[in-house]
């Protein structure tokens, strides 16, 4: 018989070889180097476990993990071909460290046969771009998707939408990537991405009322400050423990990046207040340091003491609480278009209110003006220039609900929450007349391209027995595909940051991809069955672990004999 049909027929010589597809498995889910595999097959030896004479090498790990990774998604790709899954891509493109531009690709699906009660984003691939021109990156993308074994057909029958973010090489209306797919496959619903039109919604505000911007450039000051300088972070430090205080770190505030770091910023400066009250009054009498050092912390010990500017803070902090707290609604992994568009509703609804009902870190700014104190600091006021007054709650939540609304409701977004919500029972009206949805059925049914009459006939089954029937099973599947944000493409790319470290700077971006596969998709350890890789590894023809016919690792010469000498005092 031939070896490899003995091999898949030796019980023992696979055990070994799973053992060591286990031990490379864990190399890549702790995002190790190759080189750490042979060190890994070491301790198992000492530790008295049989792990053969090869397969030991970094090359042997790279093989194995790059093996496994192509099979998984083999095995993914087959499933959601197989049973005609519905779903959604999502990509984004970013430069590596190793200075590649790169597109990462997600697919957002459910896979119900396998008890999957929602849609969930799988990564599928990283693409090494030759150009980062619209159609460049519209052919890279649909070459990898054919690659993987995802056609044209299927897609122009299952894709579902394409949210990306707003650059005009994505999103573009006459030559982005969106409108080419739009071209190609008139179905599909491009999203531009909800949390990137979120940031740009604040950016907006940021431009329109002009005291956010002078607020910006102080907490800017205060990052360069202590970002810049190790001396004045450990002073600061120095103070917060001699008051009992906490000290968080300061970032730049209403930044390139999300939302959320924007408030943390507020937050910190909220929270060490006192300290920084306390290092600024110190730094401005130090006789070590040259007067316009001692001139900048005077300007800035006046600046934070103003009432104007605890005022401001308390503005802030309650304005970007609730972006912070959008910001990640809307990056989970399960948000759907219906709780999206609730989120943004509730919240334009909010900064209404807000411009008659401060919120609470405003009502404790408002006490600490009146009192002259705030966390024990004296405070002053500051007469003069009309330029310097403290942001106006009424202008300023006025221009951030229009700018939500602009850029996050408008009324093609509105109208297709408003079709989904059919499926939602908690939008349903008290009295329910025996036609209800039937328009929104033929929208949904034309959109996805599913059964028409199924559609209408399952929501009537839906409204006599309030439970989900399997004929409204497709609707349901292509509802829950639509993603909203491309949120997910950053945390892929975090990924990629964790694999590619500048002394992996040179690995191959298909190797990369393969690693990510595995990282992002792959079960935990102990979930981890290798019999099948193992299997289709020997059938592909490569060695197990205890082939006699390969050479053996060697393990002489590894150290020098006068530093074994020495260890053995040890």
């Amino acid at each position: 018989k031939p070896e490899k049909t003995i091999l898949r027929q030796n019980s023992h010589e696979k055990e070994i070889t799973r053992k060591i597809f286990r031990t490379a498995y864990n190399v890549v889910k702790k995002n190790q180097s190759f080189n750490n595999f042979e060190t890994e097959v070491d301790l198992q030896e000492l530790n008295g476990i049989n792990m053969g004479p090869i397969l030991h090498s970094d090359k042997a790990c790279a093989k194995i993990a790059l093996h496994i990774s192509k099979e998984m998604k083999k095995t993914f790709v087959d499933e959601i071909i197989k049973n005609d899954t519905k779903l959604g891509l999502i990509i984004d493109e970013s430069t590596s460290l190793s200075n590649k531009s790169s597109l990462i690709v997600y697919v957002r699906c459910s896979l119900p046969k396998t008890g999957m009660s929602g849609s969930t984003n799988v990564f599928v691939d990283l693409i090494e771009l030759d150009g980062v021109a619209a159609t460049a990156v519209f052919d890279s993308l649909m070459n990898c998707l054919r690659s993987n074994g995802i056609s044209d057909v299927f897609l122009s029958n299952n894709l579902t939408s394409l949210p990306c973010d707003g650059a005009a090489t994505m999103i573009g209306k006459h030559k982005g990537v969106a409108t080419l797919f739009r071209e190609k496959f008139p179905s599909v619903i491009v999203w531009h991405c909800a949390n990137h039109r979120l940031e740009l919604s604040v950016s907006d505000v940021i431009k329109s009322v002009s005291g956010v911007n002078r607020f910006k450039s102080f907490i800017d000051k205060l990052y360069v400050v202590y970002h810049a300088s190790p001396k004045n972070s450990r002073e600061l430090r120095s103070c917060a423990t001699l008051l009992d205080t906490e000290i968080l770190k300061i970032e730049r505030v209403l930044s390139t990046r999300w939302v959320a770091s924007s408030f943390r910023c507020v937050s910190a400066v909220w929270t060490s207040y006192e300290a920084l009250v306390q290092h600024f009054k110190e730094a401005s009498n130090d006789p070590s340091r040259d007067s316009k050092d001692k001139s900048t912390f005077s300007g800035l010990l006046n600046k934070i003491t103003e009432t104007n500017f605890i005022l401001d803070l308390g503005l802030m902090a309650d304005a970007l609480q609730e972006l912070s707290e959008l910001s990640e609604a809307l990056q989970h992994r399960n948000a759907d278009l219906n709780y999206a568009n609730r989120k943004l509703l509730i919240t334009v609804g909010l900064f209404e209110e807000r411009k008659t009902v401060p919120g609470s870190y405003s009502t404790m700014a408002q006490e600490a003006v009146n009192n002259l104190s705030f966390f024990r600091v004296p405070l002053h006021t500051k007469e003069g220039r009309s330029d310097n007054q403290p942001l106006n709650p009424k202008i300023f939540y006025e221009a951030l609900k229009t700018s939500i609304e602009t850029r996050l409701l408008d009324d093609k977004d509105v109208e297709l929450a408003a079709t989904l919500e059919v499926m939602d029972t908690k939008t349903w009206p008290t009295k329910l007349p025996i036609t209800f949805g039937e328009n929104e059925m033929r929208k949904l049914a034309s959109r996805f391209k599913l059964n028409e009459r199924q559609l209408i006939t399952g929501l009537r089954e839906y409204i006599y027995s309030r439970e989900l029937p399997e004929s409204l099973n497709p609707v349901k599947q292509s509802i829950d595909s639509v993603a909203i944000s491309s949120s997910e493409c950053e945390r892929g790319f975090s990924q990629m940051n964790l694999i590619i470290t500048p002394l992996r700077s040179s690995l191959n971006i298909r190797t990369v991809s393969g690693l990510m596969f595995l990282k992002i998709n792959g079960p935990p350890l102990r979930l981890f069955d290798p019999e099948k890789y193992v299997n289709s590894w020997l059938v592909s023809g490569h060695h197990s672990a205890l082939a006699v016919k390969s050479k053996e690792r060697s393990r002489e010469g590894k150290y020098e004999e006068n530093m074994m000498k020495f260890w053995s005092i040890f």
